[in-house]
């Protein structure tokens, strides 16, 4: 990455972190205020302790009204400063949780909206640490950093202005320290940074390695490679935990341990110059008193300070990556709000590719009318579910290479296709709710259109079976219903939007006949009403379709009727769908003997 990239992104990273610090202009100015009181009410205290030293304790001056008037003063400042320092985290805190909510809302909503090609080659735990882990750190950054970074300034300011007061020289003195203490700062943020990014992406890649393992769970222990994959989360919990321990020694060799001995010897230096003043007969003791307790102040803040660092590199970085995902390149569609207006398709000179020089689909000719009964069949690899990806425009194509409904594809805009296409996924995805919400899906659908859209699916009369209606909770992955079942609440909830066109990507391949008859009764209903395109492995599934196309290395190369289709001699629709026959014949004869 070239340097001015690099600015470039950590810009971007920078204006998105503290941009919420400027969002609530009035809370920021009230944290402030608080704060300078607060400030006020802390550096006040060594002040009044050397009025009482120099001018009672040392002139035997025990007048009792000025002396309780400055131990009240003294207590009221104390516990005003407390209560303003607590007032003052608490709208840090406040600051802190809305920008956090923000970000996490404003990454998912980016995420739930990045084309399908982005998740071809991005990780689900990966994701989920960006959102979760990633925007926790930027609380850190508000809570942690600029809430205690922001006091200790104020504070080392007002110290400053005391000391001055007291004594300009001693002053100069203690002000030497934070010139070193910059230093410290620039050399850990050099020798950290590289490793904080580290760390972060290893947390990201053994949430990822979590999220698989876990997924995958039956099939991990089917093949035997629970040792394999232990070893590999052991390899990668010990690099996280090699990476930390990296941050650990860069913190305790740069932040504590240097301030403490910068402090111990600017200490030494202002008792030298204070003997110095005392053999001269200018020095008084309250001052001492005073300076050293502003240097026990003095250094705490400047650690403080140099310790918080190691949370806003973490923050910078994990801000990096939100910034990196927020500015993923969304796809773009088109301004067309108007629906469908049928379910024709067109496919003119149809090519496609997921990388360059790589066709899947090649120059495709193909002229669906609207009510049709498509499918789509061939080998795996052939372009079967590609070409259903490129009907939802889940990739772009290129003008004129795809009509729907008498309009090029590009021209709609995003909600007009989704309103107007329907997919029928092969693994039914059922949220973990009632049948009426995962019909309805947000969509705002009144009883009657989820009624309708069940009654289409031929599920109505199952789901008035059960114990609550269309309220009954199903339960995670909808356990409570059979795997037909569950597609047919798939087909209702494709349906509710009533659709133009509907897509089956392999919808009758994990279930059994009877399943299958189910679904075929409820797809069988909705002939001549809409398109429908049929990706299927299972031929007979298909057998009635209008049209039936076989594409071969992304290309069409047979196209007719079953009958038409079986008449070829030599062709490989004829070829597949007696393998399958006889498949299913000998399964018989062996369920049978």
């Amino acid at each position: 990455m070239s340097a001015t990239n690099a600015k470039g992104r950590q810009r971007s990273t920078f204006d998105l972190l503290f941009s919420y610090v400027l969002a609530d202009k009035p809370l920021l100015y009230k944290s402030l205020g608080i704060l300078l009181l607060a400030t006020i009410g802390d550096v006040a205290g060594p002040m009044l302790a050397k009025i009482y030293i120099d001018d009672y304790l040392l002139l035997n001056n025990f007048d009792a009204a000025p002396l309780l008037t400055l131990l009240g003063l003294y207590v009221l400042l104390q516990l005003s400063s407390a209560w303003l320092r607590y007032r003052q985290a608490l709208n840090f805190t406040n600051m802190a949780l809305a920008a956090v909510t923000d970000i996490r809302k404003r990454v998912f909503e980016r995420v739930i909206r990045l084309p399908m090609s982005y998740f071809d080659h991005a990780r689900t735990g990966q994701l989920v640490s960006r959102i979760t882990n990633d925007s926790e750190a930027i609380k850190d950054l508000y809570v942690q950093f600029l809430s205690n970074v922001l006091g200790n300034v104020m504070l080392l300011i007002g110290i400053l202005i005391a000391m001055a007061i007291l004594d300009l020289k001693l002053m100069l003195i203690a002000l030497g320290l934070i010139p070193a203490v910059l230093l410290i700062i620039y050399l850990y943020q050099k020798i950290s940074g590289k490793v904080v990014a580290e760390s972060r992406a290893l947390r990201s890649d053994i949430n990822a390695n979590l999220n698989e393992s876990i997924g995958g769970m039956t099939v991990l222990q089917a093949t035997n490679q629970s040792e394999r994959y232990g070893q590999r989360f052991e390899r990668l919990n010990h690099d996280y935990y090699l990476a930390r321990l990296k941050t650990v020694k860069a913190s305790g060799a740069l932040l504590r341990p240097a301030i403490s001995f910068l402090s111990v010897m600017t200490t030494v230096l202002l008792l030298y110059v204070f003997g110095q003043q005392v053999i001269s007969g200018v020095a008084e003791i309250g001052v001492l008193y005073a300076f050293l307790n502003y240097m026990g102040r003095f250094t705490e803040p400047l650690a403080e300070i140099t310790q918080r660092f190691n949370l806003y590199q973490q923050a910078m970085t994990a801000g990096d990556r939100i910034a990196t995902l927020l500015n993923e390149e969304q796809q773009h569609y088109g301004a067309k709000q108007d629906q469908l207006a049928n379910g024709s398709i067109a496919l003119k000179q149809l090519n496609f590719g997921y990388h360059s020089g790589e066709p899947v689909l090649k120059n495709l000719n193909l002229t669906i009318a609207d009510g049709s009964f498509y499918a789509v069949v061939g080998h795996t690899g052939s372009g079967k579910s590609t070409l259903l990806s490129l009907l939802l425009d889940f990739y772009p194509v290129d003008a004129d290479q795809l009509h729907l409904g008498d309009s090029d594809i590009n021209d709609y805009s995003q909600q007009a296709l989704r309103h107007g296409i329907g997919l029928i996924p092969q693994e039914p995805f059922i949220l973990a709710s009632t049948v009426f919400a995962n019909i309805d899906m947000g969509r705002g659908l009144s009883q009657i259109q989820v009624e309708q859209a069940a009654r289409a699916a031929d599920l109505h009369h199952t789901i008035t079976q059960l114990n609550d209606g269309y309220h009954t909770e199903l339960g995670e992955g909808g356990m409570r219903l059979s795997s037909g079942q569950r597609q047919q609440l798939v087909i209702a909830r494709a349906l509710a939007a009533k659709p133009k066109i509907l897509l089956l990507d392999e919808a009758t391949a994990n279930v059994d006949s009877e399943t299958e008859q189910v679904v075929q009764q409820a797809l069988n209903k909705l002939r001549g009403e809409i398109t429908i395109i049929a990706v299927a492995h299972r031929l007979s599934t298909i057998s009635h379709a209008d049209e039936i196309v076989l594409l071969n290395g992304g290309e069409i190369t047979e196209q007719g009727t079953h009958q038409q289709l079986m008449a070829l001699d030599g062709g490989t629709y004829r070829a597949m769908y007696q393998l399958q026959q006889q498949a299913a014949r000998v399964e018989q004869a062996q369920a049978s003997a």
